[in-house]
């Protein structure tokens, strides 16, 4: 089994901060990699040491659902850092009335 300071940037053991929320939310639209986004404000972190992730989807049907045979249109939501303070969640799908549901969490090395 695994543990967390096999991983880089915690290989040097411990962390620094950790930040947790749950969403459900109207993502904005754009292009590309962020046709369907979500910004979310943090505290202040150095995203060298920051490993963010998010469980959740985007999907048109208002609700947090996975990839099934009946389900509407959905999609896998991304985790990024853009700054030391904002967390990006993205989908490079568009969808129409969308939503995106789901846990962000935030690992800061120290």
């Amino acid at each position: 089994m695994s543990t967390l300071s096999q991983f880089a940037p915690f290989a040097g053991g411990g962390l620094n901060s950790y930040q947790t929320g749950y969403i459900t939310v109207t993502p904005s639209t754009g292009s590309g990699e962020d046709t369907l986004f979500y910004d979310v404000t943090v505290s202040s972190v150095n995203t060298n040491k920051t490993l963010p992730s998010f469980v959740g989807s985007a999907s048109n049907s208002g609700a947090m659902r996975y990839f099934s045979a009946t389900a509407n249109a959905q999609a896998i939501v991304s985790a990024r850092m853009t700054s030391a303070t904002n967390l990006r969640l993205a989908a490079s799908v568009n969808l129409a009335t969308p939503s995106m549901t789901g846990r962000w969490y935030l690992a800061e090395a120290a």
